[in-house]
């Protein structure tokens, strides 16, 4: 379990966006790991436990594989942070102490495994905060095969409160303003580079060049090839002339 600062955490195929005051949890086998968005490393406690066995679950697993990894802590952090910073100064004493460690553990563990999960997390979020964080994720992975299932699942909400929260906070459907990222960066590379356009298309996420087509002119009203025209023509050729 960890206490973290801000990032993302991700275990197996699924990501977490996390934050000051999150527990994280990783089950036995698991491959995990934590990214921070700063150029700092996330401060974390971190504790490994084994020979556990929760009724239902298998042994050494805290949660069920399939909820989410991440719970916020809320006003349970101050409580939460003080075991950790117990347990962390008591494993390192003697024997009664390591005990007692143990033992403070098993109370952190049980508090924690009863937080909300993070859709419950994200449902109870401010609008415009969660709206904040689908922007930054779409941000920074417009370009991949993003699709609305996959950014509900990044934020840990349901596909529908997540439309709702992000077109009522924007003014766009998540998916329109992936297309409107995409596109930008498009028009970037036709005005900044001789790369034809089925290469930009590709690097901006389609596989389907007509598509892209299609979508650009939509967007931008003429064609890609016609909008490189267009500028250079601005120019007289040189992209270079202000």
């Amino acid at each position: 379990m960890n206490f973290t600062d801000s990032g993302t955490y991700k275990v197996g195929d699924n990501s977490y966006p996390v934050q000051q005051g999150d527990v994280i949890f990783g089950n036995v086998g698991e491959l995990h790991e934590i990214h921070s968005d700063y150029d700092t490393e996330i401060g974390t406690y971190c504790f490994g436990i084994q020979n556990v066995y929760f009724r239902g679950l298998p042994l050494n697993y805290l949660i069920p594989a399939e909820s989410s990894h991440v719970r916020a802590s809320g006003s349970l952090f101050p409580l939460l942070e003080s075991l950790c910073e117990q347990i962390d100064c008591l494993n390192a004493g003697n024997a009664w102490e390591r005990l007692t460690a143990q033992l403070m553990l098993f109370v952190l563990v049980l508090l924690s495994s009863r937080l909300p999960d993070e859709v419950q997390r994200c449902e109870m979020m401010h609008g415009s905060q969660l709206a904040t964080r689908v922007k930054a994720y779409i941000d920074a992975h417009y370009t991949e095969n993003i699709t609305l299932e996959s950014i509900a699942q990044a934020m840990g909400c349901s596909v529908p409160y997540l439309s709702h929260i992000f077109k009522e906070a924007s003014g766009y459907a998540p998916i329109q303003y992936v297309i409107r990222r995409r596109i930008g960066f498009a028009q970037t590379w036709l005005i900044s580079s001789d790369l034809p356009a089925t290469k930009i298309a590709m690097m901006a996420g389609y596989d389907n060049t007509n598509y892209f087509n299609t979508l650009f002119k939509r967007t931008v009203g003429v064609s890609p090839i016609r909008y490189r025209k267009q500028y250079l023509e601005s120019l007289r050729g040189m992209r270079d002339q202000k």
